[in-house]
């Protein structure tokens, strides 16, 4: 017992004399800043510090060493601004010559992540009138997501669909892509294909998060975000001097992706290059030992962005610059009876985009932000008759066989307003113009244009801390159609500490784009035809939705549950519809449905234990009714479809490994075509399972970043159809194609930052 005891006092004073040479060392130098998590009490390495000194120029930019410290380099008294993936943004003063400890809060949920979408200034989402949601780079990283589908697939009231030659589309509650404002910073994205943005073109190497409204944007955004809007926000370098990162993908199947990113600063001066190389070898499905054309076609694609950044303190100035050359390849089958020649097309996608910005904070309370776009768009076919004994390749003097489309768009925007929280009474209100051509010999009298020009205006009325009214208004002007004033009003109230609740209404409407109006798509596989007697959308839009979140500065548990209800009733929506001429016979024409409405809510429930696990669960329904007869809009008419989700990551404690695994169920899919009568019918998608298992692990101080794992675990590769559905406009077999098989795949990221 003795021994025992002499031996417990022993461990007891080794400890505390180590307690006591750690006090000495972090707080016994003065000036020293170490920084922490709030809630485990563990020191945070490489964390991003920014001592800025009052009363003289000195900016100094740092890293927390490897036991969470740094020096506070000011003689003065500074403003210290602290950062971290993962954690809300610290600022606040210091005291020259005396140590802090400095207690980052992490964000569990999302809920405090800063977002702009639709808030005209940055707020955090929890405050946000707008109910959005936020993709950040911590969950892109996990699934070691390529580009825009491979992170929306699994969201719940999500479908994205796969066409192997026009890439992926979306559909959002029920509503197709050409109702999805889809942005890059706040600048639509152009180049739509079979009236959807192809979400495989837009990648994620320097993408900071993705935020998602699912709500009517009609006010904010104008056309296109009746469904609501996606804006991809790029990674801006804020605090480190330099960084440069080198990232590699590969899949097992005959994808090899690599990419990377310099960006660094000098004064107020700030500076980015990024680029990569995206490859993907095509993949047989079917016919894969009688012919040559693949399902998947084979492409290449490289990538290049660019920033400027002059950082102010009232004003600042960026311009930013995008680039992306894609070309894929469509093989064709040998032709009968020699076998000795086969028509090759090569079909070439570029779009190039450059913004310039300018932000000026008038006083404490109002702003100004200016900016202006300019996107350019090309897709071009050019065909090859290929010859096998001599090897050959000559082009096909064929006009139907060789096209070039082009598309420019010039976006310009004014915001006027304020936003401060503390004030009854704010608004904000801008000007928004937008101006668009399409050129082609596939386009009625080969060029085409068509302008928007809109005021807006939105009023935020803070009645209380609790209650939140924001009623706003759109006008338009368009150059081809009548638009009606838009109207919409948003509601969030905070009925408990826990509680928000968040209730809108809009006024939708939109106009035909120029690609459903006048362009013709035809080749091998595809058939789509516009249709210049379009008429424009009119509609109403409804949300509600109910948060519940346990989130305590004191706990590390968390709780987050979300109900959420929509309804959206069209008038002459604009769908891209299969038209069947006879049992043999069918092409794509874009058409108005007389009466749209989809109707539906989603279940979402997260649970975190920090910082080990991690569980989420989703649940959505979304009804789909479309007739020419308006009397029979009941809800039993109604044709519904289910999706379900489970995620969840685990950190392995002692191998510091972290675990992911994300499960989803996609449930029947209903979709409107005509028959041959000309009278609406529902075609239908069947149901099918994905599952991806990814492990990562850091080394070398978080610099290097290695992921392994199985995607497609289940080997999907064509889900049956019955009847004839408007999914994807592939004219070619009977079935719907949502992925290439079970895929292998490793990621390796390296970070140099200072």
């Amino acid at each position: 017992m003795s021994a025992i005891t002499i031996s417990n006092l022993k461990n007891t004073l080794i400890l505390l004399i180590s307690l006591f040479i750690v006090t000495v060392k972090v707080n016994g130098q003065s000036g020293n800043v170490v920084i922490i998590d709030s809630k485990n009490k563990e020191t945070i390495p490489f964390a991003n510090v920014c001592f800025e000194e009052f009363g003289s120029n000195l900016k100094v930019y740092n890293i927390s060493d490897k036991d969470g410290a740094v020096k506070n380099p000011c003689k003065n008294k500074a403003l210290v601004s602290v950062s971290f993936v993962g954690y809300k943004t610290y600022v606040d003063t210091l005291q020259p010559n005396k140590s802090y400890q400095i207690a980052l809060t992490p964000q569990v949920f999302d809920l405090d992540q800063v977002i702009v979408t639709a808030n005209f200034t940055p707020q955090k989402a929890d405050k946000s009138i707008y109910n959005i949601k936020v993709i950040d780079s911590r969950k892109i990283e996990l699934k070691a997501a390529s580009n825009l589908s491979d992170i929306l697939k699994d969201e719940v009231n999500f479908q994205v669909s796969y066409d192997p030659a026009l890439g992926s589309s979306l559909k959002l509650k029920g509503l197709s892509g050409n109702n999805v404002k889809i942005l890059v910073d706040g600048v639509p994205v152009i180049g739509r294909m079979g009236g959807n943005i192809d979400l495989s073109q837009l990648n994620l190497y320097n993408i900071d998060h993705v935020e998602i409204v699912e709500g009517p944007m009609s006010v904010v955004y104008g056309s296109n975000a009746l469904a609501g809007a996606i804006n991809i926000i790029t990674k801006e370098n804020l605090h480190s001097n330099y960084t440069v990162t080198a990232n590699t993908y590969l899949e097992n199947l005959g994808t090899y992706n690599f990419d990377g990113i310099v960006a660094f600063k000098s004064g107020k001066n700030n500076f980015s290059f990024s680029g990569g190389r995206n490859f993907f070898n095509g993949i047989y499905l079917e016919n894969i030992d009688k012919n040559r054309s693949q399902t998947w076609k084979p492409k290449e694609q490289y990538n290049g962005d660019f920033y400027y950044v002059y950082n102010h303190d009232n004003y600042k100035i960026k311009f930013q610059s995008s680039f992306m050359n894609e070309r894929l390849l469509d093989k064709g089958d040998q032709l009968a009876p020699s076998f000795r020649y086969a028509t090759d097309s090569w079909f070439k996608s570029l779009r190039f985009s450059n913004r310039i910005e300018y932000n000026l904070k008038i006083g404490n309370d109002y702003f100004l932000n200016v900016w202006g776009s300019h996107s350019f768009y090309e897709r071009k076919k050019l065909t090859y008759l290929k010859d096998f004994i001599d090897s050959s390749s000559q082009l096909v003097n064929d006009n139907s066989s060789n096209d070039t489309t082009n598309s420019n768009a010039f976006a310009y925007k004014l915001i006027f307003g304020n936003q401060n929280p503390d004030k009854i009474f704010n608004f904000v209100s801008g000007i928004d113009l937008n101006y668009e051509t399409a050129s082609g010999k596939r386009i009625l009298d080969e060029k085409q244009s068509m302008g928007d020009y809109a005021i807006f205006t939105s009023l935020m009325f803070n009645l209380g801390k609790k209650l939140s009214i924001q009623p706003g208004f759109r006008y338009a002007y368009n150059t081809k159609f009548n638009s009606p004033p838009v109207p919409s009003i948003n509601v969030k109230w905070n009925a408990l500490s826990f509680m928000n609740i968040r209730a809108s209404y809009t006024r939708g409407y939109r106009a035909p784009s120029l690609k459903e109006l006048y362009i013709l798509f035809k080749d091998v596989n595809h058939d789509i035809r516009p249709n210049d007697t379009l008429k424009a959308e009119r509609g109403n839009n409804f949300d509600l939705s109910f948060s519940f979140n346990t989130d305590k500065a004191d706990k590390i548990h968390f709780t987050n549950v979300e109900l959420s209800m929509f309804y959206n009733q069209i008038n002459n929506i604009i769908y891209l519809a299969p038209i069947t001429t006879s049992p043999a016979s069918t092409f794509y024409k874009y058409i108005n449905i007389s009466h749209f409405n989809t109707f539906g809510g989603q279940v979402a429930f997260k649970y975190s234990f920090y910082p080990r696990f991690d569980f989420g669960l989703g649940f959505g329904e979304t009804g789909t009714y479309a007739s020419t007869d308006k009397k029979n809009q009941e809800l039993g008419k109604y044709k519904y479809g289910t999706d379900a989700s489970i995620n969840t990551s685990y950190l392995i404690p002692k191998l510091d490994v972290k675990v992911y695994l994300n499960y989803k169920y996609s449930g029947i899919k209903f979709n409107p075509s005509l028959d041959s009568n000309n009278q609406i019918v529902f075609g239908s998608i069947n149901p099918y399972n994905t599952i991806d298992i990814s492990l990562m692990r850091k080394f070398l101080s978080n610099k290097l970043t290695f992921s392994c794992g199985i995607k497609n675990l289940l080997d999907n590769k064509i889900v049956l159809s019955k009847g004839v559905t408007g999914d994807t406009p592939h004219t070619g077999g009977d079935g719907s194609p949502v992925g290439y098989g079970r895929v292998f795949f490793t990621s390796i990221t390296y970070n140099i930052f200072n």
